[in-house]
């Protein structure tokens, strides 16, 4: 039994993180919920025990503690290095560590067996990149992978409570003064705006962490947007293997693979809401080459995408420290 605290407990990703613990029954013995003075003394629910929000100061943090962050990568690195001095794990949900080479960058069914249970820091990876490892990973079977191409369709809701309340106020008529500014009945093409090699930093991780992840170096081309969906990002992707492969074999393959549900036509996000699931969908070669596949993912970015893997995470380390 652990001591274990969420930081950001009163965020989007937080609350998801504080009702996944309580889901999969987590065993802690005490729980601290953290924000900022804006939110201290809210009170936080676990377990049916009230709890008031606290801020995160280092005689708050006990030694062999799991901290949980749900912050921005700004505020990630503030609190994260004095969490690991005085002794905690901290499962950093942000981008500030994903691609330190010396951090674990953790997604449990592709590389958990890394995790030793001594480590002080595993990164949480992104929604996006989360969701797309779990199904290509086991796709290695069939070869080796020369390139991925994906395009993702990523919910408001990976955007953060005053995302989503926005786009309640436009879809009720309230719309913005700027047409770019407006995601109802629209799409954004740009999550974050473009670098001096013109990707937004949503293609960059997924172009990063998803070979970090993996440990290959294959290229993905990533091309993401914005989309008025306020859970649940889908992704269209493209698989160019070394070999001719089977569809068949692929769905076989996903079928036995841990986290993974195949669906034959059809998957939506609101199909995915609410749950643990990756579900991958449509998988067929390619027409004109026999050596490509293609498919579609589908998957909660609230809860696998961001919460449960980190839950997972933290499980996997303890089993880990425990043999």
């Amino acid at each position: 039994m652990v001591t274990c605290g969420v930081v950001g407990a009163t965020g989007l990703v937080g609350e998801t993180m504080i009702k996944v613990l309580q889901d999969r029954s987590f065993p802690s013995v005490s729980f601290h919920p953290f924000a900022s003075d804006r939110s201290e003394g809210k009170i936080v629910r676990y377990r049916n025990i009230e709890y008031p929000v606290e801020l995160l100061r280092p005689e708050a943090i006990n030694k062999g503690m799991i901290l949980f962050g749900a912050t921005s990568a700004n505020i990630a690195k503030n609190w994260v290095p004095m969490s690991i001095a005085a002794g905690a794990l901290v499962i950093d949900n942000s981008s500030a560590y994903r691609m330190d080479p010396d951090v674990l960058l953790a997604v449990p069914e592709v590389n958990g067996y890394l995790i030793t249970g001594k480590e002080n820091i595993i990164a949480n990876p992104n929604c996006s990149t989360i969701q797309l490892a779990v199904a290509l990973s086991p796709l290695r079977q069939l070869g080796n992978i020369e390139w991925v191409s994906v395009s993702t369709y990523q919910a408001v809701s990976g955007a953060g409570t005053p995302a989503l309340e926005e786009l309640k106020r436009q879809q009720n008529g309230t719309l913005p003064a700027n047409a770019a500014d407006s995601i109802h009945e629209n799409i954004i093409t740009s999550i974050g705006p473009p670098d001096e090699s013109g990707c937004c930093c949503e293609e960059v991780k997924l172009m990063n962490e998803t070979c970090k992840i993996m440990g290959t170096d294959f290229p993905v081309f990533a091309a993401t947007a914005r989309v008025p969906v306020r859970t649940g990002h889908t992704e269209a992707v493209v698989v160019k293997f070394d070999n001719i492969v089977q569809s068949n074999e692929a769905v076989k393959i996903l079928l036995e693979s841990p986290g993974v549900a195949v669906s034959e036509y059809g998957s939506s996000p609101l199909d995915v809401e609410n749950t643990d699931i990756v579900i991958v969908d449509r998988i067929r070669n390619n027409p004109r080459d026999p050596s490509v596949l293609q498919f579609w993912v589908v998957a909660d970015n609230l809860r696998k995408g961001a919460a449960l893997n980190a839950v997972q995470i933290a499980e996997q380390y303890i089993a880990a420290g425990s043999v």
